[in-house]
């Protein structure tokens, strides 16, 4: 085990009203205004903080998916990761389908359960939306757009697109051959696509992928993405033709939960694919941003290597944001949060605490 260098850590004080939604962070991000986002991947919004003190996070405030896309949101969108750029939020969902849970209750209901695969339309999001309050008048609300000419909820572009690619294709078949674009039928859980990652850097996006993991490399999709009008974004293909670029990383055999930038380099947070004890690691790729065209990465000195670990074979605190921050010195450190927090982490009924570790 990696010695995580812990520095401290953090309060975020949660509006009493909004006390279940500390159990389940995913995401955090600051903005260039110092304001803590963080979002929950069981509900459809976003949470802000301001700083109150040098180690507390309070003034909380409620923003809903409805709100800052403005359309109406009415199911969960498992947001897993944000970022902040030119004065928008971006935000993604896990673009997965899931497997129901057995209860315990009846073996002939379990089993039911667990051959129930759902599809949530609104998992497969990528959008980015102003600060609320935004005096920009360029400023405005888009996602990732639909293959042209397609009706009703299905997938949007991206994944129709992976459906194509060697690597990734075979894990997202459809889950109906009645309906080739739609549902996928292979669940997150399962090794099945799963985004829990994301960094912008410009026009780059980057995607970092939970599963699949093929023979123990994790993956990284890279897409340029530009603004095609009426709140839609599309990948922009590259001079090669290609639409996106992959990067495979050997991360001991983990997926992706969650890229944060730091310089010209991306910080990985890596956890396993499935519901298991297993670490929960902080690699760093060097030039991560500066990455262009298919590339693999084996675990390297100046090149792809980990950091220290975060978890080992516990049930609780699952680390799945992280943003930097600064303890003692400007980007020093990050902030991580996590889901499904301890007893010890939380702080009364409505405060949780976040740590920092020393990068």
């Amino acid at each position: 085990m990696l010695h995580a260098p812990l520095l401290g850590r953090v309060l975020l004080r949660f509006d009493a009203s909004k006390d279940e939604l500390h159990e389940d962070l995913s995401a955090a991000v600051f903005s260039s205004e110092g304001e803590l986002w963080v979002a929950s991947d069981e509900h459809h919004s976003l949470e802000r903080f301001s700083p109150v003190s040098p180690r507390g996070f309070g003034q909380h405030r409620h923003f809903v998916m409805a709100d800052l896309l403005g359309e109406e949101v009415r199911e969960e969108v498992d947001i897993e990761a944000l970022d902040f750029q030119d004065g928008h939020l971006w935000f993604v969902g896990s673009h997965s389908a899931k497997r129901k849970k057995p209860k315990g209750k009846t073996m002939v209901k379990d089993l039911e359960r667990l051959a129930t695969v759902e599809h949530q339309p609104w998992r497969f999001l990528l959008a980015r939306a102003p600060l609320p309050g935004s005096s920009s008048g360029s400023a405005r609300p888009a996602k990732l757009m639909r293959t042209e000419g397609r009706e009703g909820p299905g997938v949007n572009v991206l994944v129709e697109l992976l459906r194509q690619d060697p690597h990734l294709g075979p894990f997202l078949a459809p889950a109906s051959p009645e309906d080739p674009e739609g549902a996928l039928a292979i669940p997150s859980k399962d090794n099945g696509l799963d985004i829990e990652g994301l960094a912008v850097h410009g026009d780059q996006v980057f995607l970092g992928l939970r599963g699949p993991v093929l023979r123990g490399y994790a993956v990284i999709l890279q897409l340029e993405v530009e603004d095609v009008g009426n709140g839609l974004l599309a990948p922009r293909r590259t001079k090669k033709g290609s639409p996106y670029s992959k990067h495979f990383l050997d991360l001991d055999g983990l997926g992706i939960r969650e890229l944060c930038r730091h310089g010209e380099d991306l910080l990985i947070l890596a956890g396993p694919t499935m519901p298991v004890d297993a670490p929960i690691r902080l690699f760093r790729l060097h030039k991560g941003l500066m990455l262009s065209g298919d590339t693999l990465h084996p675990q390297e000195k100046g090149v792809l290597e980990p950091l220290f670990d975060l978890k080992n074979g516990s049930k609780d605190d699952n680390a799945e944001g992280v943003a930097v921050f600064s303890w003692f010195a400007p980007n020093d450190s990050v902030l991580v949060v996590y889901d499904t927090p301890s007893p010890q982490r939380c702080y009364g009924p409505d405060g949780v605490l976040a740590d920092v570790f020393r990068l």
